[in-house]
């Protein structure tokens, strides 16, 4: 199906790219792990650590059990009872585009023919599978032969490994869509076993997303039976700092958190709305795929299901999973879906998870040269074909995320509150060559059915319900938009 000979069957829609200790979104974000890159299949018991008990000022606190009888766990959000937090004017205006940064070439560096030979054709092959494969073909108003004999004048000037990658990874990023990339090839390997789901890492056991500035993160997992998780950290905690000092190491860009098995580390965390504290952790090896999370709103038969990717192939047998555990003592009144930190990830998570929800073609996918559909396969899991849905969608939405959440709205089957995501969705076809890099090249856009070919990518997913959020600034249980996702489906 794809073009190119030394192409994989693989297509992303935006790629949650951990390259080792980091995280780079599609939407031009880092991300690092306080302990490591996703990855572990949670039970209905593996979210919580603490009983769910909701305040509102001057009544007396509603405490709800933690589980239902089917073992899920209840949300910490109440309804009638907890109050949604507000966001600051910053919050609910516009975004600022993102400017794309001026690139500075690498210094030179006295080395062998025979290594500059062999960059050479590596670069060659990059340069040639952009020219034949990209799909913009005017190369977003760049003159992709000026930038490739720019970078070959840099490449033969001399430059060891190390600056070569950077350098193609640069050359790349000159088409200006966020979306394609190169890869080392210890990246490579890293990127294939978070896909498969097998990361090895010690740490505190959470992912943490960099705020602006770098000062500090908030946290988008947690990994279940990990330190962090024992401790009672959750969703939206920020952590301020490591040991008395920065959450990141200067010289490094890595999490502090991480060190050997078995040794203490002193984080300060802050939950929205309440005082920073220090927790003194233990660091231990978590081995484990990317956990989705999940649970059962109070009161109702309303679910929600948290998505924070599409990357890790593990992904869709779980919200299979969450789907059969939310359903075991009854059918679902409503359920939500969250995709507001989902920046994308492979088409074989993403479409069978579509399929639970729907079936038929759900839009096209455009290259150069070809027109193919998105062929979706409906699968019922207990009348997971019927229940109203609600999807969150935010500015951190991207790609499949955002190809996801509008597929299953012009289905019929999806109402969308949130924040207007970025448009940032094109189909990537992975290159490799054969020192074991790779290249991620955007070669295809999204069709939706009855809609231009890539009227997404310029328009992004525009909410039915405009509810602007920041991941640092709430919990679940004070969430903006779980509150008017719940509203909505309680008054269906």
């Amino acid at each position: 199906m794809l073009t190119h000979p030394r192409s994989r069957k693989l297509r992303l829609g935006g790629i949650i790219a951990l390259l080792t200790l980091f995280l780079t979104t599609l939407a031009c974000k880092t991300v690092t792990g306080v302990f490591a890159p996703p990855t572990a299949v949670p039970t209905a018991t593996s979210a919580v650590a603490s009983p769910n008990v909701t305040s509102v000022p001057g009544e007396s606190p509603t405490v709800v059990p933690e589980f239902n009888d089917a073992g899920v766990r209840y949300c910490y959000y109440v309804p009638g009872v907890s109050v949604a937090a507000e966001m600051p004017a910053e919050v609910l205006a516009t975004p600022t585009p993102f400017v794309y940064p001026t690139l500075t070439p690498p210094p030179t560096t006295s080395v062998d023919a025979a290594t500059t030979e062999r960059q050479l054709k590596i670069f060659q092959e990059l340069w040639q599978d952009v020219r034949d494969n990209y799909v913009y073909t005017d190369f977003n108003g760049h003159d992709w032969n000026a930038i490739g004999d720019k970078y070959k004048a840099i490449v033969k000037a001399g430059l060891s490994d190390q600056d070569f990658y950077a350098a193609m990874d640069e050359m790349v990023f000159e088409l200006s869509d966020e979306h394609s990339r190169y890869l080392t090839p210890e990246q490579v390997k890293a990127e294939e076993q978070e896909m498969a789901g097998q990361q090895n890492f010690v740490g505190i056991g959470a992912l943490v997303m960099q705020l602006e500035g770098g000062a500090s993160g908030t946290i988008v997992s947690v990994f279940p039976g990990g330190p962090a998780a024992k401790a009672g950290l959750r969703l939206h905690d920020k952590v301020l700092g490591v040991d008395g000092g920065p959450w990141l190491d200067e010289t490094t860009g890595e999490s502090r958190t991480l060190g050997p098995e078995g040794t203490p580390v002193t984080v300060t965390i802050q939950r929205p709305g309440e005082e920073p504290r220090d927790i003194t952790l233990t660091r231990g090896t978590i081995s484990s795929s990317l956990p989705i999370d999940y649970c059962m709103v109070p009161g109702t038969r309303i679910g929600y299901i948290y998505l924070p990717s599409f990357f890790d192939t593990t992904i869709d047998e779980q919200v299979h999973d969450a789907l059969e555990n939310l359903t075991a003592d009854g059918p679902l009144d409503g359920l939500i879906l969250d995709n507001r930190m989902n920046s994308g990830g492979l088409n074989t998570v993403a479409e069978p998870i579509l399929s639970y929800f729907t079936g038929g073609v759900g839009g096209h996918f455009v290259s150069r040269d070809d027109r193919r559909p998105m062929n979706l396969t409906a699968e019922d899991i207990n009348g997971s074909q019927t229940v109203p849905l609600a999807i969150l969608v935010d500015l951190g939405t991207a790609s499949y995320g955002e190809i996801f959440s509008g597929v299953l709205r012009l289905a019929g089957r999806a109402t969308i509150l949130g924040q207007n995501t970025l448009g940032n969705m094109e189909v990537l076809h992975s290159f490799d060559f054969e020192d074991g890099s790779l290249a991620w090249i955007a070669a295809e856009t999204f069709e939706p059915v009855g809609e231009a070919n890539g009227i997404w990518e310029r328009t992004g997913i525009i909410p039915d319900i405009s509810v602007p959020t920041r991941w640092d600034l709430f919990t679940e249980s004070n969430d903006p938009a779980l509150a008017k996702a719940v509203e909505l489906l309680m008054n269906r």
